[in-house]
């Protein structure tokens, strides 16, 4: 119900939704795992194609409201699925609190009505975790169908397909062990082909792990010594910031009560964690540790909820099996619920305080009036008028192709990320770029694109200026000019 009061009907202005409702329109109409709105429409080798064939088949039902409504199942399901795992997991207790806390949690609300591959992702991840939980054959193998569905929907899967057979291994069922490894490797290995061949030149999984900052790509990969500095600061930054957020909603910085209650957290959800590891590492234990590791190697940049939030089931019932064993006396043992009870009434006042907002914003919607950020908007506006005032075949460069795309029509790509004006420049003219975007979505506009317009001047023709804030369509002339 709660996901239903704060339902947004706007696209998520990150643009990976865009993206993945791109690829799944290419798979519906036939023209294959494709990025439609980049020039020469290539083959699309970074993200895995489980969530665009579901988008492709809700296309036939209907459109983006349509995908929106899926993902809320799915995340509603979850819930669902995080009491049964729970319950099999460390005891009913815990599982119910932790259950009950996702209910009403801000962050899972939120994807709930993004499309994105939070929803689906979390659900196969906690779906995984509980079939594991079961010792029979049949349990084993729907365990790790789920892990090559979540591994298929997003890459950070592998840490689940590792760590099935793992945890197997370690159980000594040694047969059940190696025909998961031989599944979980010919996995991996079926997708890392698939990438050389459709995209040797793209880079990989690993590579981009280890850039300094994705944005600045001229700072180059990051040493031994930063990564482990990286590390700590992720560390602190997921239990001081992200944790706080995920559980409470957003907040203004990191307040001393929102640290203390990230850091309690996470040393219940770790302390809980070195006593099950200390009788048997099952799968949730090694899962829960190969994709804590990943996150804190991620490039800071990226260190937000999105990559917290898959954790968050294990980390919930992690935390409250260790407050349920606290040793506590029978008269007194209701308090164990205080803590979910105050974190909930957090969840559901961010709920309160939203609804209004979000009723609003539906109704606006129905009028024909989309409820998307300033920025957002006048971006969507300029590339309405793309639509409208350009060729089909223009190839159009701005700061989100994806979004562009979906509501113009018009392809393109990013410009380059340098702060050299001609490397810029040379990107635009590799690209086959005829117009770019002045936007106001993103401040690598004013960091890349911008001095390299200032640079070459007479390369530039204003043909659009509209919206609040402003954005700026230019064509871009052929060179013949010097620079100035």
């Amino acid at each position: 119900m709660l996901g239903l009061l704060v339902f947004e009907p706007t696209l998520f202005p990150g643009g990976d939704n865009a993206g993945y409702l791109i690829l799944g329109d290419a798979l519906r109409s036939g023209e294959g795992y494709r990025d439609l709105h980049l020039p020469g429409t290539p083959l699309h080798a970074r993200y895995p194609p489980l969530l665009p064939v579901i988008l492709a088949g809700l296309g036939w039902i209907g459109g983006v409201l349509v995908a929106k409504m899926a993902i809320l199942l799915m995340t509603t399901l979850t819930v669902w699925a995080t009491a049964h795992f729970g319950r099999r997991w460390i005891g009913g207790g815990p599982a119910l609190a932790a259950a009950g806390l996702l209910a009403v949690n801000p962050t899972l609300l939120e994807y709930g009505h993004y499309v994105l591959s939070e929803g689906p992702f979390v659900l196969l991840i906690v779906a995984a975790l509980w079939l594991s939980q079961r010792a029979d054959g049949r349990g084993a193998l729907l365990a790790m169908g789920a892990a090559v569905a979540a591994f298929a929907t997003r890459t950070a899967g592998m840490t689940l397909l590792m760590a099935l057979p793992l945890a197997w291994l370690l159980a000594r069922q040694y047969r059940r062990a190696a025909w998961a490894m031989l599944v979980a490797v010919g996995t991996l290995a079926a997708w890392a082909l698939y990438q050389r061949w459709a995209a040797a030149d793209q880079p990989g999984y690993l590579a981009v792990l280890l850039l300094v900052d994705p944005y600045s790509p001229e700072a180059g990969a990051v040493s031994l010594a930063g990564l482990i500095e990286r590390a700590a600061q992720n560390c602190w930054a997921l239990v001081s910031r992200v944790l706080p957020d995920i559980l409470l909603g957003p907040g203004e910085g990191s307040s001393g009560g929102r640290i203390i209650l990230g850091v309690m957290m996470a040393s219940a959800a770790l302390l809980r964690w070195a006593g099950a590891a200390r009788g048997r590492l099952g799968a949730p234990e090694i899962f829960s540790i190969l994709y804590a590791g990943l996150i804190a190697l991620w490039p800071s940049v990226w260190t937000d909820q999105r990559f917290l939030l898959p954790l968050l089931p294990v980390v919930l019932l992690l935390a409250f099996s260790a407050l349920w064993q606290l040793p506590l006396r029978p008269g007194v043992r209701w308090l164990r619920l205080a803590v979910p009870v105050v974190v909930a009434i957090f969840g559901v006042t961010w709920a309160a305080n939203e609804i209004p907002g979000r009723v609003t914003c539906i109704a606006s919607y129905r009028a024909g009036r989309p409820c998307d950020i300033p920025a957002s908007s006048s971006l969507y506006a300029s590339a309405r008028w793309a639509h409208e005032n350009t060729p089909p075949e223009a190839v159009i460069a701005n700061r989100k192709p994806r979004l562009f795309y979906w509501y113009s029509r018009r392809r393109g790509d990013v410009y380059p990320f340098s702060a050299d004006a001609t490397t810029v420049m040379e990107g635009l003219d590799a690209m086959g770029a005829s117009y770019v975007v002045v936007d106001q979505v993103s401040g690598t506009t004013g960091r890349y694109l911008i001095p390299a317009i200032r640079a070459f001047p007479s390369r530039f023709e204003l043909v659009y200026e509209g919206g609040e804030p402003v954005t700026v369509i230019l064509r871009l002339l052929p060179a013949n000019a010097d620079i100035e």
